[in-house]
C-alpha cells in the first residue's frame, strides 16, 4: 500500500454505514443482512447462508474478475449479491450486467445444464439516484417489448437503491435504512438496530 493509498483510509470513528468496510462488517451478519433483503424484495426467506464479505470471482487470467461487497444465498437456492455504491461512475446498468453474468458463471460448473443456473437479485444500494426520478427503488426485470404480459422468466432482478429517494411506497423499515445510510438519525428499529452494531 503506497502513501496516497495511506492518505485515503479513514479512521475507524469517522466510518459510515456506506463506507465498504463498514457495510461489509454490519451485513456480513446474517441477522442483519436477511432482513434487509427481505424489506427490498418483499418476500419473507426462512434463512440465508453466511454472507460472503468481499467475495471474489475470478474466472480466469487475463479476465475482469469482480469483489461482491456482501454475497449470499437463501433457503430456496436463490442468490444475492448486495452492493453500496457511493460514486456514480455512469456505467451501473453495465456494471449490473457483468456482475449478473460473472455470478452465473461461478454458478454454472463446465458441462452444467443451464437449468442449474440459480435464481438471482443484483442489488445496488446508491448515495446518488442514477436514473434521476426521484425514487426509492428501480426494479428491472426482462419483459417482452411487443406484450408487456410476457417475461423472459430467467429469475433474474436488478435492483437500484437509491438512499435520497422521495417517491415510491417502500417498506417503511427500508425507507427508514435509506434515510439512515443518506446521513439522518434512525427513523425505523431496523436502522436504530444497524446504527448500534456499527458503532461497536
Amino acid at each position: 500500500m503506497d502513501n496516497a493509498e495511506l492518505k485515503n483510509i479513514k479512521p475507524f470513528d469517522e466510518l459510515t454505514i456506506t463506507d465498504d468496510f463498514m457495510f461489509g462488517a454490519v451485513m456480513s451478519e446474517p441477522k442483519n443482512l436477511k432482513p434487509l433483503i427481505e424489506y427490498i424484495i418483499g418476500v419473507k426467506i426462512s434463512h440465508i447462508t453466511y454472507p460472503e464479505r468481499q467475495k471474489t470471482i475470478d474466472v480466469n487470467y487475463g479476465y475482469k474478475g469482480v469483489r461482491l461487497d456482501v454475497y449470499c444465498e437463501d433457503d430456496a437456492h436463490a442468490v444475492y449479491s448486495v452492493e453500496i455504491q457511493t460514486t456514480d461512475q455512469k456505467n451501473l446498468p453495465k456494471r449490473i450486467r457483468y456482475y449478473r453474468d460473472m455470478i452465473d458463471i461461478n454458478i454454472l460448473d463446465k458441462g452444467g445444464d443451464y437449468r442449474e443456473l440459480k435464481q438471482s437479485f443484483v442489488i445496488f444500494i446508491c448515495t446518488f439516484d442514477y436514473y434521476e426520478k426521484g425514487r426509492y427503488m428501480y426494479t428491472f426485470k426482462n419483459r417482452c417489448q411487443e406484450d408487456d404480459t410476457l417475461y423472459l422468466n430467467d429469475e433474474t432482478t436488478s435492483i437500484v437503491l437509491n438512499v435520497k429517494g422521495t417517491v415510491g411506497d417502500i417498506d417503511k423499515e427500508l425507507k427508514g435504512a435509506l434515510q439512515y445510510m443518506s446521513g439522518q438519525a434512525p427513523s425505523s428499529k431496523y436502522a436504530e438496530i444497524t446504527q448500534s452494531k456499527r458503532s461497536r
